[in-house]
């Protein structure tokens, strides 16, 4: 189990190279609806990082933030990404 600090650091978008922490900042900065906010954080239409997002972002709205969730969606998708690159 990853600490809170060590999820905060995770990459949580390629695109646009930001990490969980700031993710978070410009969820809680907005008052846009999760489409228009998303692209404030990954700067592209992709959907590479949406779940992790999605869940960050109804997080903000219930007002609590779990980190292990988070970081276990990230996490899911990474493998993924390592899978489909073994694959190849």
């Amino acid at each position: 189990m990853k600490d809170k600090q060590e999820i905060l650091k995770m990459e949580i978008c390629e695109c646009g190279e930001k990490n969980v922490a700031e993710a978070i900042e410009i969820f809680q900065n907005t008052s846009l609806p999760f489409k228009k906010a998303k692209k404030l954080v990954t700067e592209c239409n992709k959907s590479c990082c949406r779940a992790a997002l999605m869940k960050i972002y109804d997080m903000k709205q219930f007002g609590r933030f779990d980190y292990d969730e988070i970081a276990f969606v990230i996490e899911q998708r990474l493998e993924r990404l390592k899978r489909l690159s073994e694959g190849v």
